[in-house]
């Protein structure tokens, strides 16, 4: 006896107006942040209606099961894997979108006096860079804020990270020199010893100025261990990148009419002073009281963060 193969049934165009309203449905349904995209693509006649190749695929996708499962049910679970496709290519659209945007508005902002922006782009600023980043970076941390968190970020020397430290034991940017004294806040040694921690956070060391701080002579003994090596981000807008780095110096001085330092790593590898950029930057705390964002460079035009690495 011979064995008997079935055959798919054949949509009929009023089964396939019936899917296509079903795909529209849920899609304005579930997302109505992209529901004016979702009919304009779907009313242009490009998906389900008038592209055969597309009628085929769905007739032959919902007809090859009509024979195991119900209609509905399988024509449900496309329409999730649709949906849940069409919603993360929109949403990473709107976050391309969104990125340019708020580097467009940092390159504005850095142009500005020394400072700190008005409150209002101060907490979109926070917002949208913990958005990029994957991480909370904020101009205030704990009631602490620097003088300023927009300003012209000066080259330092390569600090000592031990009492017999010498600059040939330093692996890049030797023509940077060295600092006769330890930083404003001690060696970079852990429990004596020169761990890789140790070695990354005077790579990527940043100057500021607590010295000038209103409360710093009164509060000295509570402000001091706050900016140990506290964890801070520089924003380089114009050439898009930023670094992670810890306080690990005061200064410069204000003659110098620079309000931040940084080392010859965070320098360099941030394009501090390109010639587009010319020692413009931001710069704002991170919050990460478990430790777990490293200290080093960051490509801003890259969806992919430190965080994520």
């Amino acid at each position: 006896m011979m064995a008997t193969t079935s055959t798919a049934p054949t949509l009929t165009l009023a089964q396939l107006d019936g899917v296509y309203d079903l795909v529209k449905a849920a899609f304005h349904q579930k997302y109505l942040q992209a529901q004016l995209k979702t009919a304009q693509y779907l009313h242009s006649g490009t998906v389900l209606k008038n592209t055969a190749q597309q009628l085929v695929t769905v007739g032959t996708l919902v007809g090859s099961v009509m024979l195991t499962k119900p209609v509905d049910a399988q024509v449900m679970e496309e329409i999730k894997a649709l949906e849940a496709d069409t919603h993360n290519q929109a949403l990473a659209e709107v976050s391309a979108e969104e990125r340019q945007a708020v580097l467009e508005k940092m390159k504005g902002f850095v142009q500005g006096p020394a400072g700190h922006l008005a409150k209002e782009d101060e907490l979109y600023l926070e917002q949208q860079l913990s958005d990029i980043l994957g991480f909370e970076v904020t101009a205030e941390l704990e009631g602490h804020r620097l003088n300023h968190s927009l300003g012209v970020m000066g080259g330092e020397q390569h600090l000592r990270r031990f009492p017999s430290d010498t600059l040939d034991q330093h692996d890049a940017y030797r023509e940077s020199g060295i600092a006769p004294n330890r930083g404003a806040f001690g060696w970079f040694t852990e429990n004596g010893k020169l761990t890789p921690n140790a070695v990354l956070r005077e790579k990527y060391y940043l100057a500021v100025q607590t010295m000038y701080l209103p409360n710093w002579n009164q509060d000295h003994a509570n402000l001091k261990p706050f900016y140990h090596f506290r964890k801070m981000i520089v924003i380089n807008p114009i050439d898009r990148v930023a670094v992670v780095g810890v306080v690990g110096d005061a200064g410069p001085a204000q003659w110098v009419q620079k309000q931040f330092g940084g080392s010859p790593e965070v320098i360099r590898e941030g394009k501090i002073w390109s010639k587009q950029a010319r020692g413009h930057v931001i710069l704002l705390f991170v919050n990460d009281p478990q430790d777990k964002i490293p200290l080093g460079p960051i490509t801003l035009e890259s969806a992919q963060t430190l965080a994520q690495q």
